[in-house]
C-alpha cells in the first residue's frame, strides 16, 4: 500500500485525470487519485488525495507541488493524517446511529408520549 498525500484548495472543475496529470508533470509516480465529492450534487468538495509509493516520494511530492498552480488555484499539499472517528456528545459514534431513537438491538420500543393511536 502506498502513502497518501493530502491535496487541498482544488478548483471545483478539477477532476481526477487533471490532478493526476499535474502530479505526473511534476515528476511524481502516482498510484491512485481520489477527489472527494458532495453526495448531493456530485461536485468536488475542494480536496482529495494522491497515493505515492514511498515516504521519500511523498516528501519530494509535498516539496514540489505545495503552492503549485492548477486551474487558477494554488494547491495545498501536505502529509495525510488519519482522523479519528468523531463521537457525538452522548458518547455514540455517528456510525452507530440507526435512526431509531437510541434503541439498541434486542431492546423493547419505548412508548411515545404524543398522540396515541386508538385500536378499533
Amino acid at each position: 500500500m502506498g502513502i497518501q498525500v493530502y491535496v487541498g484548495n482544488l478548483a471545483r472543475t478539477t477532476n481526477e485525470d487533471g490532478l493526476r496529470q499535474a502530479f505526473v508533470a511534476g515528476g511524481t509516480v502516482v498510484k491512485k487519485v481520489i477527489i472527494l465529492r458532495s453526495p448531493q450534487n456530485d461536485r468536488s468538495r475542494g480536496f482529495g488525495f494522491v497515493e505515492v509509493g514511498s515516504e521519500e516520494e511523498a516528501a519530494a511530492t509535498i516539496t514540489k507541488m505545495n503552492g503549485a498552480q492548477l486551474e487558477g488555484s494554488a494547491l495545498k499539499v501536505s502529509r495525510s493524517t488519519e482522523r479519528p472517528l468523531r463521537s457525538r456528545s452522548d458518547g455514540r459514534s455517528f456510525e452507530s446511529y440507526s435512526g431509531l431513537g437510541g434503541r439498541t438491538p434486542g431492546s423493547t420500543r419505548r412508548p411515545t408520549s404524543g398522540s396515541k393511536r386508538k385500536s378499533r
